[in-house]
């Protein structure tokens, strides 16, 4: 299990029993690839890599699963492969790399080079949400093994799914602190059964979802 520790700038690995095995990470301007600032999203491909988004830095950081450096890409600006404010990261079966990009807002997928360490932007699709650029408004992200993807629209107290190309199947959700909204929607992940779990930040809770 792989958690970013956002304000101490580090990535922490632990155990299936939640035992400690290692971190990396100190605070910094992407001097080095472990020079963090603020990074919040992560996720593992079925090659057991490590994705971390270094928010603050506008940049995706790959790892081994020990924590050592394989690539980087992104920069910032709002052209293709640039970013503002990189929060979600999945990894689909494929190896395909989505990105929140939030105050672009837009979500960007991502393929690598014949050298496994390049990546470039090959698709990208806009958000009619991500609005605020507050603390709380960061959006996350998930992959089903359909292909189709899950985002949150924290400050629009909602959850959006689209297709591999983008289009939007379906949302749900309206501010609510009972189980028909939510108060804060962040965290999203799908579990191999498919049904779809949310972290509802405001409401501290976590709701589960079976999709039609």
């Amino acid at each position: 299990m792989y958690v970013t520790d956002t304000w101490n700038h580090r990535v922490e690995k632990f155990n299936a029993k939640g035992e400690f095995i290692k971190m990396w990470g100190t605070f910094g301007q992407g001097e080095t690839p472990t020079a963090f600032w603020g990074p919040r999203g992560i996720a593992v491909d079925n090659e057991g890599k490590v994705y971390v988004t270094d928010t603050g830095n506008k940049r995706i950081v790959i790892f081994n699963s020990d924590g050592l450096f394989v690539a980087q890409f992104g920069t910032a600006g709002v052209d293709a492969g640039q970013f503002d404010e990189p929060v979600g990261v999945a990894v689909d079966k494929s190896g395909k790399v989505y990105v929140n990009d939030t105050w672009n807002q837009r979500v960007q997928v991502f393929e690598a080079g014949a050298d496994k360490v390049t990546y470039a932007s090959v698709k990208q699709w806009t958000i009619n949400g991500w609005f605020g650029q507050s603390l709380d408004n960061k959006p996350f992200i998930a992959v089903e093994a359909s292909g189709n993807v899950l985002v949150t629209d924290p400050e629009g107290y909602r959850v959006l799914e689209f297709d591999a190309n983008g289009t939007i199947l379906r949302g749900w959700g309206d501010y609510s602190p009972d189980v028909d909204g939510f108060g804060l929607a962040s965290g999203v992940d799908v579990a191999a059964d498919g049904k779809v779990w949310v972290s509802d930040g405001a409401n501290n809770r976590i709701m589960r979802f079976t999709l039609p």
